[in-house]
């Protein structure tokens, strides 16, 4: 049979749309008809019988409206008619019941009427009633194929059976099945009542479910779901529940709920979140965790607040702020308080509290051409991480940073200006530095005579630029716990610094660039120190042995006679000084290329460059003025004075400790380049490699000194292997000076003492490598290797390979060599070489199947130590909507066990069984 695609609108009144199409598809079968009737009437009546006044009126040559269209405009619609058109087809066939009013569909059948749409092997549309039933068909081996298919607006389930009303717009379902977000509700019988919107195209029809099953498992037999009698769907609102029974493999549980409700809104909506998460520990008791309150706050801002509580007195709280603007910025904000409280062995209660903030702000580009501001700030007191997580990178993360800047620009113009804040902080020692705030006004370099009309060739005077730049910072450094103290902000150090300088480059015999320049600085400082020694004596006593008796007596050595102390005198003061130099570089390459083999040349690059700079004299006015001295022992004895300067306590630049002459200094440096080409026969091409880049050689020679003049050379490198998988870096001091038996350079050259250029004062070298297994099979393998980036990648399971197994897994090594010169006596050290650190460390995940995987957040063994470093070990099971997980860390003697369903609505489900790091230490 052929496809049925057929339209009827207003009940079982024709449409004259319809009837005319109707009347055109059997035109012909009218025209003939037409033709045997007027044939008939012709033959009964004489021609000669028409009047002639009849006659003049024939208008049989004058056009005539087509016969077959039938004008149904007087018709008067029925009020049981439908509203809008009913659209219907069928693959296979269909028939009308003209008696009954039924239209009887089979195949493929669908029926789509304003926002309902209906897919079946067989549906029924009774006009009579106004409704609609449809079921599945038998094929031809007996199987039910098309099983029912309800849509109305964005709601869909599929049934055995099910029949709708159209005008009522109430339903019956029977074995529905349908989807809310991400929660599947089954149902042996379901009556639903539709509540159309303003707008037609849209329904809400409320679900009324009997014998009902909710679950998130997409299943055709759900592995778990929450039995229910009677459960009412609200779309985008509300899945409610009476008594329930959670099933698990369609085996009843002992676990009930006398009610529930589900949340399943595509909007926010301020409400309460319900704990997904409690916890019995040994140390604290019974807990709830991560019970809070969503709430809205704007278009483009929510909030989050989550407690936790525990019954022995333990208690935190967080709160979480997000916000987002398209095409302007996103950011995240958080802040959390703990109080983690237990018992030590003599059952005393004792309180760990710890405190932190994250916030990350990221601009979008598009924000605004100018402006930019972003970054992220991470503080924590007290340890508050590693006190309240388990993970690798929470427990053995020592170092926190923060940057938060805001820069602006000025089109046209060569002016910038920047500020922010930045943090760094240890939490091993807990000690913070915090710059607060960091504001940079910059000029770039600018040429202030040059001509705006050039004519001619370019005088001298034009080549002079200029450069600005003024700093202010307030910097201060505390420990965690007085952070927000009065004595932290008192020992704040700030200013201003202006930078100003000029140069301008030519060039002498074509290949040399010669700079002059002139360096100013000055800075503005709010206060100066003055240090002062107090007329006070702290005793240190010390016991002492002395026959049968315990005698004692006062420490000479560790008591302080006179206390130190630095006071600040608080009023603008102004530091400045000037720098004056000139410099000569050029570039030197010395190139050899080859025709054959694999070696097809090298290129080595060669930068020397000189400079001569001079700077003030610290011994005259006005930089003598800034020196002071203190007496450091109120026994004259043992007296003695120290020199200091008003400006030891300066963020910024400050004169040296002690006053001298004016220094007049040569520097020099080397910089050095090497690279090879060579013949790629898998590409066949030549490609070009480095062997090393910026290998430097460094020092100067000051020519006002009175003895040692020569300061050490200096030299390091960097050596990157393999695309970046390993990289050396290196470095060395020598000194053109022999040393004496405490090591301190005397003004005796090695030249002189034992015939050599210079001794080796330092040198060491680090090797890191980072590498993924996948890169390093493919080096042994001969493939091109992939950039180390040091993320793993999302790889698929490999099954065949067992090596493939280990693809995703990262290895870090890291060793250091330091080479120290220990004096011996006499001018003479002994070379000792001590490793710094050597530690592997492997981090990644082993997909033994599709379901079963092994996860290795990290592993680390150090040779120093002979120990394992923080092993963080794991594995997951997928068991379709549910999984199975458990980590542990041995060393802290943590773990966690858990089966839980899959996240989504119905996460609350899980059976946790833990120690946390307060249980482990009982």
């Amino acid at each position: 049979m052929g496809n049925y695609n057929v339209q009827l609108s207003k009940g079982f009144i024709p449409n004259p749309v319809i009837v005319r199409k109707l009347l055109g598809k059997y035109r012909l079968l009218f025209r003939i008809a037409a033709l045997l009737v007027c044939a008939n009437a012709s033959a009964q009546v004489p021609l000669d019988t028409i009047p002639p006044s009849e006659a003049a009126r024939d208008t049989s040559l004058q056009p005539q409206p087509d016969s077959t269209i039938v004008d149904l405009r007087g018709i008067q619609l029925s009020n049981e008619s439908f509203d809008d058109v009913v659209e219907y087809g069928s693959r296979d066939s269909m028939w009308f019941d003209v008696k009954n009013k039924q239209l009887h569909l089979y195949g493929a059948a669908s029926v789509k009427y304003t926002s309902l749409s209906i897919k079946a092997g067989y549906i029924l549309l009774d006009y009579a009633k106004n409704e609609i039933s449809a079921e599945p068909i038998a094929d031809s081996t007996g199987n039910k194929v098309g099983m029912p298919e309800f849509q109305d607006g964005e709601q869909n389930f599929t049934a055995s059976r099910l029949r709708y009303n159209f005008k009522t717009k109430k339903g019956v379902i029977y074995e529905a099945r349908t989807k809310q977000e991400d929660m599947y509700v089954l149902g042996s019988k379901a009556k639903f009542v539709g509540a159309a919107d303003a707008d037609t195209s849209r329904s809400r029809n409320t679900i009324y479910n009997q014998d009902a099953l909710l679950t998130t498992c997409d299943n055709e037999h759900p592995h778990f779901g929450i039995r229910t009698k009677k459960l009412k769907v609200i779309p985008d609102k509300l899945v409610v529940t009476g008594f329930s029974v959670l099933e698990i493999g369609g085996i009843p549980t002992p676990l009930v709920l006398p009610f529930g409700f589900y949340p399943i809104t595509k909007t926010r909506k301020a409400g309460l979140i319900i704990p997904k998460d409690f916890e019995f520990a040994d140390a604290e008791g019974l807990g709830i965790k991560d019970f809070g309150w969503y709430q809205p706050i704007s278009e483009h801002i929510d909030a989050t607040v989550l407690f936790n509580a525990y019954t022995s007195g333990s208690w935190g709280i967080s709160g979480n702020a997000r916000y987002s603007k398209r095409y302007g910025y996103l950011g995240d904000f958080r802040i959390r308080y703990n109080n983690r409280v237990s018992e030590d062995q003599m059952a005393q209660k004792i309180s760990a509290k710890s405190f932190g903030i994250t916030w990350t702000h990221n601009q979008d580009s598009k924000a605004h051409p100018t402006r930019r501001f972003g970054g992220s700030v991470n503080i924590e007191t007290n340890r508050d991480q590693n006190r309240n997580r388990n993970d690798f990178q929470s427990v053995f993360r020592n170092t926190l940073n923060s940057n938060l800047n805001y820069s602006q620009s000025f089109p046209g113009k060569p002016f910038a200006l920047n500020a922010g804040l930045s943090h760094s902080q240890n939490t091993q020692t807990r000690i913070m530095d915090i710059s607060l705030p960091n504001v940079t006004f910059t000029m770039q370099r600018i040429f202030p005579f040059k001509r705006k009309e050039a004519l001619g060739k370019e005088r001298w005077y034009e080549k002079i630029s200029l450069t600005y730049n003024s700093k202010l910072q307030n910097n201060f450094r505390t420990v965690d716990t007085l952070l927000f103290s009065r004595q932290t902000l008192e020992s704040a150090k700030m200013g201003i610094q202006h930078n100003a300088s000029t140069d301008f480059t030519f060039k002498i015999f074509k290949y040399i660039n010669v700079a002059p320049r002139l360096d100013f600085e000055e800075n503005w400082y709010p206060y100066t120190i003055e240090k002062k020694l107090l007329n006070e004596t702290r005793y240190i006593y010390d016991t002492i042995q002395d026959g049968d008796q315990m005698l004692i007596v006062v420490d000479s050595v560790k008591t302080q006679f006179g206390i130190d102390t630095t006071v600040r005198h608080w009023g603008f003061n102004s530091y400045r000084r000037y720098n004056a130099g000139i410099s000569a570089n050029t570039a030197l390459f010395f190139t050899k290329q080859f025709r054959k083999g694999w070696l097809r040349g090298f290129r080595h690059t060669m930068k020397p460059s000189v400079g001569l700079g001079f700077g003030p004299d610290f011994s005259n006015a006005p930089y003598r003025n800034y020196y002071r001295t203190v007496e450091t022992d109120l026994r004259p004895a043992f007296n003695d004075t120290l020199s200091y300067t008003i400006f030891d306590d300066a963020v910024f630049g400050r004169p040296p400790s002690i006053p001298g002459r004016r220094d007049i200094i040569v520097n020099y440096s080397l910089l050095n380049v090497l690279e090879f080409k060579f013949h790629s026969a898998k590409r066949d091409t030549v490609l070009k490699k480095r062997i090393f880049d910026g290998l430097t050689f460094s020092g100067n020679y000051n020519i006002t000194a009175d003895s040692l003049n020569w300061s050490e050379i200096s030299t390091g490198g960097l050596f990157r292997f393999f695309k970046g998988v390993v990289n050396l870096t290196w470095n060395a001091r020598f000194d053109p000076y022999v040393a004496d038996a405490k090591g301190r350079r005397v003004d005796r050259t090695v030249l002189s003492e034992r015939g050599k250029l210079w001794r080796t004062t330092g040198f060491g070298f680090q090797v890191n490598t980072v590498f993924s297994i996948k890169q390093l099979r493919d080096v042994f393998s001969g493939k091109e290797v992939e950039e180390a980036t040091g993320r793993p990648a999302n790889r698929p399971t490999v099954k065949d390979d067992l090596l493939g197994w280990f693809d995703d897994f990262r290895v870090n090594h890291s060793i250091s060599f330091n080479r120290l010169l220990i004096p011996t006596g006499f001018g003479a050290e002994r070379d000792t070489f001590v490793i710094g650190r050597n530690n592997v460390s492997l981090a990644g995940r082993i997909p033994l199947s599709s379901k079963w995987s092994i996860n290795i957040s990290n592993i680390a063994y150090d040779f120093q130590s002979k120990q394992l470093v923080y092993p963080d070990l794991g594995f997951t099971r997928d068991l379709h909507c549910w999984e199975l997980s458990m980590s542990w860390q041995p060393v802290r003697g943590t773990y966690l066990f858990t089966i839980n369903v899959k996240p989504g609505t119905l996460d609350f489900l899980k059976i946790p069984y833990r120690k946390n790091n307060f249980d482990a230490r009982l």
